[in-house]
């Protein structure tokens, strides 16, 4: 369902009943009940009595939102960690992403990508914050796996050194520059989407 989001298949208003999901992606109602509630969470559709799903718009813009919604999660968790993660974490981090770094930026899979996020959310000592992080998170994921590696346009490179401002401040220990780290990284990152969708559409009109 969010394929079809990215990609303008789905518009804003558009309505998809639980039947007609079933029919389409070939599951059965309970994971299509589940996945209608997550976006519901994120605000990408709107549940109805008798009625469905109705889509709600999702472009550049809402994509920019979202992204807005994460920066503002992940910066105060970065500030919450910026004392609390292991010095021995730290430096295998900062080990990882510069073997990433002289290796040619690509983070196979963003398995590193993921792991910072996800250490930083759960050392913020917040559960629920932790929780929400985790939730964008795979929603992000799963946006980069339906746009592709080459519609991201060499954007492993940028990461792997925004992610290295982020780790080199935590290691002195700067929730300032940490968090200002993380905001200047996820305001790359939604610039990146952004373009990255716009680019989908522009291929799959062609």
């Amino acid at each position: 369902m969010i394929a079809g989001l990215l990609d303008g298949t789905w518009k804003g208003g558009d309505r998809l009943t639980e039947a007609e999901a079933v029919e389409r992606f070939g599951v059965s109602r309970t994971p299509v009940r589940e996945a209608l509630l997550e976006l519901q969470g994120l605000g990408l559709v709107e549940l109805r009595r008798n009625c469905g799903a109705v889509f709600a718009p999702f472009g550049p813009d809402e994509l920019r939102d979202l992204y807005a919604v994460r920066s503002l999660l992940e910066v105060e968790a970065t500030r919450l960690a910026a004392t609390r993660l292991e010095k021995d974490w730290i430096e295998a981090m900062i080990a990882a992403f510069e073997k990433i770094r002289d290796q040619g930026g690509v983070d196979p899979d963003w398995e590193s990508d993921r792991e910072l996020h996800t250490a930083i959310a759960e050392a913020s000592g917040n559960r629920r914050l932790a929780a929400e992080i985790a939730r964008y998170g795979e929603l992000v994921q799963l946006m980069r796996e339906i746009v592709g590696e080459q519609a991201l346009g060499g954007i492993h490179n940028t990461t792997v050194n925004e992610h290295l401002d982020i780790l080199h401040a935590i290691e002195r220990r700067d929730e300032a520059s940490a968090a200002e780290a993380m905001r200047r990284h996820l305001a790359q990152a939604a610039d990146s989407a952004a373009g990255a969708t716009l680019r989908r559409r522009e291929e799959i009109r062609e």
